[in-house]
């Protein structure tokens, strides 16, 4: 391993040497488990009715493990920013070494939980285009720092995409107006935020009763009370137990992790706030929104509500298209249910495709971000004369399906989309190039 050993955390300007966590990061980290470790002592103990001393000793043993192997895991993990990537090493036996480019860093959050809120600190987490970004990592520093160490990222990640966008045309002037961007120290971003949308917390506690969540939370409620009433024994439900532990838990995570959410609009991008116990602040940088999804429940349209996806890494949507055009009369035999919501529609910019009945699902995706394009041909609907198109875009969830068209239709769309997403991509490349950072702010305005 190269580089100066690392010492105490440094001046928080001084991110380009080697820092450690902050010194209770273990017992931040510890908590998680401990948290599952104690449900199950808790079953344990209320199995055998009675604990003794050399139970209680194995507990606690247990609990000391969990603490050892944080407090190892915080002495052989560092962290440094230098030349635009964010490296992050560590490991005992198997030694990890991760580097995360900041051009491209999609979106940064800085998160709390409870335990992490008391002692004043946060994890700082980076998500990354078309890859699991659980490496990159920092649990966890102090709030103020985890806070100033997001808008340094940010600022230097800007700093980077606008070499690169004036160093692409090539020559002299291109070549100078990168060095210059290179030399001078990064910008900070900050600024007032303009508020967009917020969730209301009885319109969140509604929609998550009325949610498959919540129907069945309901259902294991309402058999726990009917067999309590059969049997007259309420002790016979302590099978069930861990289930309804399961069901509390489940329905929390969603609560905490929706609750207060505030969408706003800043320079430096897009700002997520939410949460009651464990919060998330999230920034998604400006030209990374990848694909837009809005879901639509059977029972949450009666009550004009839906649910606003936002998968990360393209471009913000401006004047997105709606899914007007119909599939033809022989895909209601295949698709009785759902005929009326399979539609789909686009121009030179984007792909949308609906779906679904009970849930019905309309998806918008950039063409200059389409990774793939699929024929899609199923038994049925080879009888019937039709066939689907499928969109995929980097993510792991990102898809668009332009279902049960004519299989002539399908096969225009198929010839016709890879030109469009090559054009797309090709006068995005020359969009970026010409206006640099100031596209970015134009499509979080537009927002």
């Amino acid at each position: 391993m190269t580089g100066p050993p690392p010492g105490p955390p440094a001046a928080a300007d001084d991110i380009t040497s080697w820092h450690r966590l902050h010194p209770l990061s273990p017992l931040v980290r510890a908590g998680r488990h401990l948290v599952g470790i104690t449900i199950v002592l808790l079953l344990l103990l209320f199995a055998r009715q009675q604990q003794t001393g050399n139970d209680l000793i194995y507990d606690l043993v247990i609990i000391v493990l969990v603490l050892g192997a944080g407090v190892v895991s915080w002495l052989v993990t560092r962290w440094q920013v230098a030349d635009g990537v964010l490296r992050i090493e560590t490991g005992l036996v198997r030694r990890q070494s991760r580097r995360f480019p900041l051009s491209q860093v999609q979106a940064i959050d800085v998160v709390q939980t409870g335990l992490a809120r008391v002692l004043g600190l946060a994890e700082l987490r980076l998500r990354m285009a078309g890859a699991d970004s659980s490496g990159g990592r920092l649990a966890c520093l102090r709030l103020a720092d985890a806070e100033q160490l997001r808008q340094r990222l940010l600022s230097m990640a800007r700093a980077t995409e606008a070499a690169g966008a004036r160093a692409a045309p090539g020559g002299a002037a291109g070549a100078s107006g990168a060095a210059g961007a290179v030399g001078q120290p990064e910008r900070a971003v900050g600024g007032p935020e303009r508020p967009l949308f917020r969730v209301r917390s009885e319109r969140l506690a509604g929609a998550i009763a009325l949610s498959r969540t919540g129907a069945f939370a309901g259902v294991v409620i309402a058999a726990l009370v009917a067999v309590i009433v059969a049997t007259g024994r309420p002790g016979i439900t302590a099978s069930l137990l861990p289930v309804v532990i399961g069901v509390v838990l489940a329905v929390w995570r969603q609560f905490n992790g929706e609750f207060g959410t505030v969408v706003s609009a800043a320079p430096e991008g897009l700002r997520l706030r939410s949460g009651l116990v464990q919060t998330t602040a999230e920034t998604i940088r400006p030209g990374r929104v990848q694909a837009v999804r809005l879901v639509e429940p059977l029972v949450w349209r009666a009550f004009g509500w839906c649910r606003l996806e936002v998968d990360v890494a393209g471009p913000l949507l401006t004047a997105a298209p709606r899914p007007v055009r119909r599939p033809p009369p022989n895909a209601r035999w295949k698709a009785p249910l759902a005929y009326h919501f399979l539609g789909w529609d686009g121009d030179d910019r984007y792909v949308v495709a609906s779906r679904g009945r009970v849930c019905r699902k309309t998806t918008w995706v950039p063409l200059e971000k389409v990774q793939s394009i699929r024929w899609i041909q199923g038994p049925v609907q080879r009888r019937l004369g039709l066939a689907s198109v499928r969109l995929d875009v980097a993510g792991r969830r990102v898809t668009a399906s332009i279902t049960d068209r004519d299989a002539a239709e399908a096969q225009q769309i198929l010839a016709r989309l890879p030109d469009l997403a090559r054009a797309a991509r090709e006068g995005s490349g020359a969009a970026r190039g010409g206006r640099g950072s100031r596209a970015a702010r134009g499509a979080v305005n537009r927002a």
